[in-house]
């Protein structure tokens, strides 16, 4: 059956194949990962993934659209973000994936509780406090770890803008339900030192870590290029840990939302190139050079990474039948 299916593979028959780029493969939801590795320290075939994973680490940047991100070798984009795409094309991208809304608050809220939670604008913490359950507070209860790790913020669960530092891109701080925020959701310190690194050398990496860059390193006050440079330093760092080398740890490098659109905006309903955006997927059981072009959003990150953690039920949109895994297409 291994055989046939890497054949089937080959061939471009797996689900989704077709139109993929050439050496590029679709990995359909019944497809068996081999256990050959592809050797190149990143992705792979690296044996079936885990039911369970140890570590799920999200990288959340800003505000640029797909076609800006990623492009074909000689390309503006591939230009702007070399390391990105050359991580696309070690790994999996999701080539239609969607923020839900505009502008990144609301986002941010989604990601973590499976609703917008009916914000339409930034506010602050104390303005619009949260009040629902949180992937945070399923975690906690199930005895698993989580941090946020917020490149700038000046103290733990910082709550109010401080530099480059802004509140709306870290969304632990939004829910009063989060009691333990001055405890896991702290400074970042830079992609060559300080808490994430630390923790990283230390093989202290908890169940779930968002790491939020500073508004230079996520692109959204600085050119694309600084972003990127941002990432060639950190996921290196990420990729080396023992964490990730220990085969039940995956990566999700994605954006809030795109560039343009309008507050309020439903990007299931009204989608548009404000809404696509670029997500690279990286665990050791997914094939390089994948990709994933069915409908993907927001939501479906928030389902995969709460049954990747053993989470029993996604939370409110994230457990729709409507909300597509993002599991099965990238050997999760």
């Amino acid at each position: 059956m291994a055989l046939l299916i890497a054949l089937l593979g080959l061939l471009g028959l797996l689900d989704g194949c077709v139109g993929s780029p050439a050496g590029q493969t679709q990995v359909s939801a019944s497809a068996t990962v081999s256990t050959r590795s592809s050797g190149n320290g990143t992705c792979g075939w690296a044996g079936a993934p885990p039911r369970r994973y140890d570590h799920v680490l999200w990288v959340v940047l800003e505000n640029h659209s797909y076609g800006e991100l990623i492009g074909r070798p000689g390309s503006k984009a591939a230009t702007r973000s070399p390391y990105l795409n050359k991580l696309a094309r070690r790994c999996g991208l999701a080539t239609n994936y969607h923020a839900l809304t505009h502008p990144s608050l609301p986002n941010y809220l989604a990601l973590v509780s499976g609703s917008t939670g009916g914000v339409t604008r930034s506010c602050t913490p104390a303005r619009c406090p949260q009040r629902r359950s949180t992937l945070f507070d399923q975690l906690r209860t199930q005895g698993l770890g989580w941090r946020v790790y917020a490149e700038g913020m000046p103290s733990p669960c910082h709550r109010s803008d401080s530099g480059r530092y802004v509140v709306r891109h870290n969304p632990a701080t939004y829910f009063p339900s989060v009691a333990d925020c001055a405890t896991h959701d702290v400074p970042l310190g830079t992609s060559s030192r300080g808490r994430l690194v630390d923790d990283l050398a230390a093989d202290r990496l908890a169940a779930f870590s968002i790491v939020v860059p500073d508004q230079c390193h996520n692109s959204h006050d600085c050119p694309i290029s600084s972003g990127d440079r941002w990432l060639s330093q950190l996921v290196p760092r990420i990729l080396a840990s023992p964490a990730y080398r220990a085969g039940r740890t995956a990566l999700v490098v994605t954006w809030d939302e795109g560039r343009g659109g309008v507050a309020g905006q439903d990007c299931r309903a009204d989608p548009d190139r404000s809404c696509h955006i670029a997500t690279v997927l990286v665990s050791p059981t997914t094939r390089p050079g994948t990709r994933g072009g069915k409908r993907y959003d927001h939501f479906s990150l928030l389902a995969a990474t709460s049954r990747m953690l053993g989470v029993p039920r996604p939370l409110r949109r994230a457990g729709d039948p409507s909300t597509r895994d993002l599991r099965p297409a990238f050997g999760l």
